[in-house]
């Protein structure tokens, strides 16, 4: 696999995507090469306490979208949203597995809109799946789990405030 091919059709899709509709929904995106993959990530940026981290090791919640070497192999792109170390979340009082079940609870009415996707992770991957790789069409392919992901983002928000911390007032 050219990781630096790869990178190139993920930046481009970036590039197209509707700049007002991200700014709209509050989401950035990065693009890179971390832990040997080529990745995409959304995230609003009280979603983490180091947003710009890469790769994250702490507390944040995400959407990524990649590809490795064993992606490259079996012919598809994955994606998936983690949730890491919630407990540390500045600002929010979490426990990992109320907030995986709450936001997997608000996610079934959007399931149908994802491909070969699945919940049935422990609480750090609130879903992933995978679409098949296509180079003609992973730029438009890149675009459609983006709009998807923007669809859904604010479930993560509705999520977060049930647990934000209460503060004396």
């Amino acid at each position: 696999m050219n990781t630096e091919i790869y990178l190139d059709k993920f930046e481009n899709a970036v590039k197209a995507f509707d700049k007002k509709e991200l700014e709209k929904s509050g989401l950035e995106i990065q693009t890179g090469i971390w832990l040997n993959s080529v990745v995409l990530r959304l995230q609003k940026k009280h979603w983490a306490n180091n947003p710009d981290e890469k790769p994250h090791s702490g507390s944040a919640i995400f959407m990524g979208i990649w590809i490795d070497q064993e992606a490259f192999s079996k012919r598809i792109l994955k994606y998936n949203i983690h949730a890491l170390k919630l407990r540390q979340l500045n600002g929010y009082t979490l426990q990992s597995r109320a907030f995986a079940d709450s936001f997997r609870e608000k996610f079934k009415e959007f399931e149908q809109k994802w491909k070969n996707v699945s919940v049935q992770f422990g609480p750090q991957t609130l879903m992933e799946g995978w679409i098949p790789l296509n180079d003609e069409k992973i730029y438009e392919d890149i675009l459609k789990l983006l709009y998807n992901f923007i669809e859904i983002a604010p479930l993560i928000d509705e999520t977060l405030l049930k647990f934000q911390k209460k503060t004396n007032s």
